[in-house]
């Protein structure tokens, strides 16, 4: 579907999304080559792939990708039961970790007061994320709310639409640890509002369906490993153009309001206004 100098994405006859790259980020859904392999000029959109036995991807013009040597990347497992007594402890991280953000340079991104997102976003935190606390789970503000940002932004994938990735990726990950229940967003309306590939990539990380720098995010929250956390945070945030910044600004977010719901504390606020998604004096 689209190709750049390092990556393309395929789109499957079952409507998955595959990513090809020769970076070393692994998830699910991508398929990782050799570093050394320079992919310019040698996909183009519009391609079309076929599968060989499972054991090689191949074009029409004979380029051929070879899986019979490939490993399966094994995601983390997911989280069951309590959390860490340890998670009380990453209040400093999430300041640490929204201190380091506020000081980096964040144009265009969610956190750029001027950009397109931020407004909304801001109304989001407000109206979206805190009422989760309020109502005792997502309510229609929520959804409303949320569906406002989708699309928003600049970018490959809106800003928008990776704030919104992070937080769910976040909070679904840890929802039933704190007996409440994942919030899924119907890929239709994301799709009616974004494009496709962002809208795919949204719905995966609600599904938990993560790359190994989110998913070693969420992983040191919910074990409490406060000196790893915002190392993992800070590794996120080189991606893209401001993906890296809108999606640990989510994760950010989502952590601060699980602390909430556990501790009954008003840590999302505390993040919101160090992150200028609040005014200081909410």
């Amino acid at each position: 579907m689209n190709t750049f100098s390092n990556s393309f994405y395929l789109k499957t006859l079952n409507n998955s999304l595959l990513l090809v790259t020769n970076r070393h980020l692994h998830s699910p859904v991508t398929i990782n080559l050799d570093s050394t392999v320079t992919l310019h000029g040698l996909v183009n959109p519009d391609d079309q792939f076929c599968a060989l036995q499972g054991k090689a991807i191949r074009t029409a013009n004979g380029l051929t990708i070879d899986l019979s040597g490939a490993v399966l990347y094994e995601r983390p497992s997911t989280f069951v039961g309590d959390l860490n007594y340890q998670f009380g402890e990453i209040s400093e991280p999430l300041r640490l970790a929204s201190f380091i953000l506020k000081i980096i340079k964040t144009t265009q991104s969610v956190l750029d007061p001027e950009g397109l997102a931020h407004e909304r976003v801001a109304a989001f935190v407000r109206d979206g994320i805190l009422s989760i606390r309020t109502y005792d789970g997502p309510s229609d503000m929520f959804y409303r709310a949320a569906m406002k940002i989708v699309g928003l932004g600049y970018g490959f994938t809106p800003s928008g639409d990776d704030l919104l990735g992070g937080f769910l990726a976040a909070y679904n990950s840890l929802a039933r640890s704190i007996n409440r229940e994942p919030i899924l967003l119907e890929f239709r309306e994301l799709r009616e509002r974004t494009s496709w590939i962002s809208a795919r990539l949204l719905d995966y990380m609600q599904r938990l369906i993560l790359d190994e720098q989110v998913d070693d995010i969420i992983a040191c929250a919910a074990e409490g490993h406060v000196d790893a956390l915002v190392e993992t945070i800070e590794l996120l945030l080189s991606r893209g153009h401001t993906s890296g910044i809108d999606i640990a600004t989510g994760i950010l977010l989502a952590l601060s309001l699980v602390q909430d719901l556990v501790f009954r504390t008003r840590q999302t606020e505390k993040t919101a206004m160090l992150l200028g998604l609040l005014p200081s004096s909410q």
